[in-house]
Protein backbone atom coordinates (compact mmCIF):
# COMPACT_ATOMS: atom_id res chain seq x y z
CA UNK A 1 0.00 0.00 0.00
CA UNK A 2 1.22 3.69 -0.94
CA UNK A 3 2.94 5.67 2.07
CA UNK A 4 3.16 2.09 4.22
CA UNK A 5 6.30 1.69 5.76
CA UNK A 6 7.80 -1.89 4.86
CA UNK A 7 9.29 -3.87 8.00
CA UNK A 8 12.55 -3.45 7.40
CA UNK A 9 12.26 0.20 7.32
CA UNK A 10 10.38 0.14 10.71
CA UNK A 11 12.71 -2.15 12.29
CA UNK A 12 15.37 0.96 11.04
CA UNK A 13 12.81 3.15 12.90
CA UNK A 14 13.03 1.31 15.78
CA UNK A 15 16.80 1.08 16.04
CA UNK A 16 17.01 4.81 15.99
CA UNK A 17 14.07 5.95 17.48
CA UNK A 18 14.22 4.01 20.78
CA UNK A 19 17.56 5.77 21.71
CA UNK A 20 16.55 9.28 20.39
CA UNK A 21 13.07 9.31 22.15
CA UNK A 22 15.08 7.81 25.50
CA UNK A 23 17.78 11.23 25.28
CA UNK A 24 14.96 13.55 24.22
CA UNK A 25 13.32 12.54 27.62
CA UNK A 26 16.11 13.71 29.38
CA UNK A 27 16.48 16.29 27.31
CA UNK A 28 12.90 17.82 27.36
CA UNK A 29 12.45 20.89 29.50
CA UNK A 30 8.82 20.44 30.07
CA UNK A 31 6.06 17.96 29.04
CA UNK A 32 4.98 19.97 26.23
CA UNK A 33 8.22 20.24 25.11
CA UNK A 34 8.47 16.23 25.07
CA UNK A 35 5.02 15.49 23.73
CA UNK A 36 5.58 17.71 20.73
CA UNK A 37 9.04 15.81 20.26
CA UNK A 38 7.21 12.90 20.28
CA UNK A 39 4.62 13.96 17.71
CA UNK A 40 6.98 15.16 15.49
CA UNK A 41 9.58 12.29 15.55
CA UNK A 42 6.55 9.36 14.92
CA UNK A 43 4.46 11.45 11.93
CA UNK A 44 7.52 11.08 9.00
CA UNK A 45 8.24 7.41 10.61
CA UNK A 46 4.25 6.34 10.63
CA UNK A 47 3.12 8.89 7.73
CA UNK A 48 0.35 10.24 10.12
CA UNK A 49 -2.64 12.42 9.01
CA UNK A 50 -2.94 13.93 12.50
CA UNK A 51 -2.03 13.27 16.25
CA UNK A 52 -2.40 14.35 19.71
CA UNK A 53 -0.54 13.79 22.78
CA UNK A 54 -2.52 14.53 26.09
CA UNK A 55 -3.60 14.09 29.60
CA UNK A 56 -6.55 12.37 29.87
CA UNK A 57 -9.19 13.73 30.48
CA UNK A 58 -7.34 17.20 29.31
CA UNK A 59 -8.46 20.25 31.32
CA UNK A 60 -9.31 23.38 28.85
CA UNK A 61 -6.71 25.65 29.30
CA UNK A 62 -4.34 22.71 29.76
CA UNK A 63 -0.51 23.82 28.40
CA UNK A 64 0.06 19.98 27.69
CA UNK A 65 -1.88 19.30 25.40
CA UNK A 66 0.20 18.84 22.15
CA UNK A 67 -1.00 18.65 18.64
CA UNK A 68 -0.42 18.12 15.27
CA UNK A 69 -2.28 18.65 12.32
CA UNK A 70 -5.62 19.28 14.28
CA UNK A 71 -7.19 21.04 16.70
CA UNK A 72 -6.05 21.39 20.36
CA UNK A 73 -9.35 22.66 21.59
CA UNK A 74 -11.42 20.11 19.18
CA UNK A 75 -9.16 17.31 21.12
CA UNK A 76 -10.05 18.70 24.82
CA UNK A 77 -13.62 18.56 23.92
CA UNK A 78 -13.57 14.59 22.91
CA UNK A 79 -11.21 13.47 24.45
CA UNK A 80 -12.99 14.48 27.51
CA UNK A 81 -16.48 13.59 26.62
CA UNK A 82 -14.93 9.87 25.87
CA UNK A 83 -12.64 9.83 28.93
CA UNK A 84 -14.00 7.31 31.29
CA UNK A 85 -14.64 4.80 27.95
CA UNK A 86 -11.20 5.38 27.08
CA UNK A 87 -9.73 4.58 30.31
CA UNK A 88 -11.83 1.80 30.73
CA UNK A 89 -10.81 0.51 27.20
CA UNK A 90 -6.97 0.70 27.97
CA UNK A 91 -6.97 -0.20 31.60
CA UNK A 92 -3.70 -2.58 32.25
CA UNK A 93 -2.83 -4.74 30.94
CA UNK A 94 -3.90 -3.42 27.21
CA UNK A 95 -1.99 -0.58 26.05
CA UNK A 96 -3.50 -0.22 22.35
CA UNK A 97 -6.61 0.76 21.45
CA UNK A 98 -7.49 0.59 17.75
CA UNK A 99 -10.18 2.46 16.03
CA UNK A 100 -11.96 1.79 12.48
CA UNK A 101 -12.38 4.76 9.99
CA UNK A 102 -14.12 7.25 11.57
CA UNK A 103 -15.19 5.74 14.60
CA UNK A 104 -13.91 7.32 17.81
CA UNK A 105 -11.57 9.46 16.12
CA UNK A 106 -9.33 11.93 18.25
CA UNK A 107 -7.50 13.36 15.25
CA UNK A 108 -10.40 16.00 14.97
CA UNK A 109 -9.70 16.71 11.46
CA UNK A 110 -13.19 15.30 10.50
CA UNK A 111 -11.62 12.91 7.92
CA UNK A 112 -12.42 9.34 7.90
CA UNK A 113 -9.23 8.24 9.43
CA UNK A 114 -8.02 5.50 11.25
CA UNK A 115 -6.75 5.54 14.43
CA UNK A 116 -4.65 4.33 17.09
CA UNK A 117 -4.95 5.55 21.16
CA UNK A 118 -1.53 4.34 23.26
CA UNK A 119 -1.75 4.70 26.58
CA UNK A 120 1.01 6.40 28.67
CA UNK A 121 1.39 5.72 31.67
CA UNK A 122 0.60 3.26 35.03
CA UNK A 123 -1.14 5.96 37.59
CA UNK A 124 -2.93 8.72 35.60
CA UNK A 125 -3.31 8.14 31.94
CA UNK A 126 -1.93 9.81 29.53
CA UNK A 127 -2.95 9.03 25.47
CA UNK A 128 -0.80 9.38 21.98
CA UNK A 129 -3.44 9.12 19.53
CA UNK A 130 -2.40 8.83 16.08
CA UNK A 131 -4.39 8.96 13.02
CA UNK A 132 -4.21 8.50 9.06
CA UNK A 133 -6.04 7.13 6.50
CA UNK A 134 -5.14 3.50 6.18
CA UNK A 135 -4.71 0.90 8.96
CA UNK A 136 -1.57 0.30 11.11
CA UNK A 137 0.21 -2.52 10.61
CA UNK A 138 1.29 -5.28 13.15
CA UNK A 139 4.87 -4.44 12.69
CA UNK A 140 4.00 -0.41 13.28
CA UNK A 141 2.01 -1.60 16.61
CA UNK A 142 4.70 -3.41 17.54
CA UNK A 143 7.10 -0.29 17.11
CA UNK A 144 4.68 1.39 19.42
CA UNK A 145 4.59 -1.10 22.14
CA UNK A 146 8.29 -0.79 22.04
CA UNK A 147 8.28 2.93 22.64
CA UNK A 148 6.02 2.68 25.16
CA UNK A 149 8.47 2.90 28.25
CA UNK A 150 10.24 5.25 26.77
CA UNK A 151 7.36 7.57 26.05
CA UNK A 152 6.16 7.10 29.73
CA UNK A 153 9.80 8.18 31.02
CA UNK A 154 9.39 11.62 29.43
CA UNK A 155 5.98 11.89 29.81
CA UNK A 156 5.56 11.13 33.60
CA UNK A 157 9.00 13.27 34.19
CA UNK A 158 7.44 16.28 36.08
CA UNK A 159 5.11 13.69 38.08
CA UNK A 160 7.19 11.88 39.42
CA UNK A 161 10.17 14.80 40.15
CA UNK A 162 7.02 16.34 42.15
CA UNK A 163 6.58 12.97 43.82
CA UNK A 164 10.09 12.15 44.55
CA UNK A 165 11.83 15.48 45.71
CA UNK A 166 8.73 17.65 45.45
CA UNK A 167 6.38 16.31 48.48
CA UNK A 168 9.32 17.81 50.92
CA UNK A 169 9.63 21.26 49.37
CA UNK A 170 7.93 24.55 50.15
CA UNK A 171 5.89 25.99 47.13
CA UNK A 172 8.59 28.41 46.27
CA UNK A 173 11.07 25.57 46.59
CA UNK A 174 9.25 23.27 44.37
CA UNK A 175 8.70 26.13 41.53
CA UNK A 176 12.58 26.75 41.78
CA UNK A 177 13.46 23.10 41.62
CA UNK A 178 11.07 22.56 38.41
CA UNK A 179 13.42 25.36 36.50
CA UNK A 180 16.90 24.04 37.71
CA UNK A 181 15.67 21.01 36.10
CA UNK A 182 14.77 22.48 33.15
CA UNK A 183 18.03 24.15 32.88
CA UNK A 184 17.64 27.81 33.94
CA UNK A 185 20.26 29.68 35.75
CA UNK A 186 20.00 31.88 38.90
CA UNK A 187 19.03 35.08 37.05
CA UNK A 188 16.38 33.66 34.58
CA UNK A 189 14.72 32.19 38.08
CA UNK A 190 14.61 35.11 39.44
CA UNK A 191 13.07 36.91 37.07
CA UNK A 192 10.42 33.84 35.96
CA UNK A 193 9.93 34.54 40.27
CA UNK A 194 9.77 38.37 40.26
CA UNK A 195 12.68 37.91 43.08
CA UNK A 196 16.00 38.78 42.73
CA UNK A 197 19.20 36.41 42.32
CA UNK A 198 20.67 36.93 45.99
CA UNK A 199 17.12 35.41 46.89
CA UNK A 200 16.85 32.42 44.85
CA UNK A 201 20.61 31.69 46.31
CA UNK A 202 19.46 31.29 49.68
CA UNK A 203 16.43 29.70 48.72
CA UNK A 204 18.62 27.28 47.19
CA UNK A 205 20.96 26.27 50.33
CA UNK A 206 17.60 25.61 52.06
CA UNK A 207 16.56 23.54 48.88
CA UNK A 208 19.94 21.24 48.73
CA UNK A 209 19.81 20.90 52.54
CA UNK A 210 16.14 19.09 52.38
CA UNK A 211 17.35 17.24 49.48
CA UNK A 212 20.83 15.94 50.79
CA UNK A 213 23.12 17.44 47.89
CA UNK A 214 26.13 20.18 47.55
CA UNK A 215 25.54 21.57 43.99
CA UNK A 216 22.57 22.40 41.39
CA UNK A 217 24.20 19.67 39.45
CA UNK A 218 24.08 17.11 42.26
CA UNK A 219 20.06 18.05 42.27
CA UNK A 220 19.48 17.68 39.04
CA UNK A 221 21.20 14.61 39.04
CA UNK A 222 19.32 13.54 41.80
CA UNK A 223 16.16 14.32 40.11
CA UNK A 224 17.25 12.34 36.31
CA UNK A 225 18.31 9.29 38.60
CA UNK A 226 15.31 8.19 40.02
CA UNK A 227 13.54 8.93 36.84
CA UNK A 228 15.70 6.52 34.78
CA UNK A 229 15.25 4.05 37.68
CA UNK A 230 11.89 3.74 38.09
CA UNK A 231 11.76 3.66 34.03
CA UNK A 232 14.27 0.66 34.07
CA UNK A 233 11.96 -0.96 36.91
CA UNK A 234 8.93 -0.24 35.04
CA UNK A 235 9.76 -1.47 31.47
CA UNK A 236 10.29 -5.05 32.71
CA UNK A 237 6.47 -5.33 33.42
Amino acid sequence: MTGVPDSSALSLAVTSLLPEIAEWACQARSRLGFRRGVLERLRAVLTLEAAAFASLPPLSGDETVAVWNTSARRVITLWSEESSDLRAQLRPPARLLLCGPGERDWSATERKLMCCVLRVGERSTSALSLSRTHPFSTAELRLLDQLQPVLQLGDERQVEVGETIGARLSPRERQIFEYLVRGFRNEDIARALGTSPATVRNQLVRLYRKTGVGTRLELVGLATSRLLSNAAAGGGR
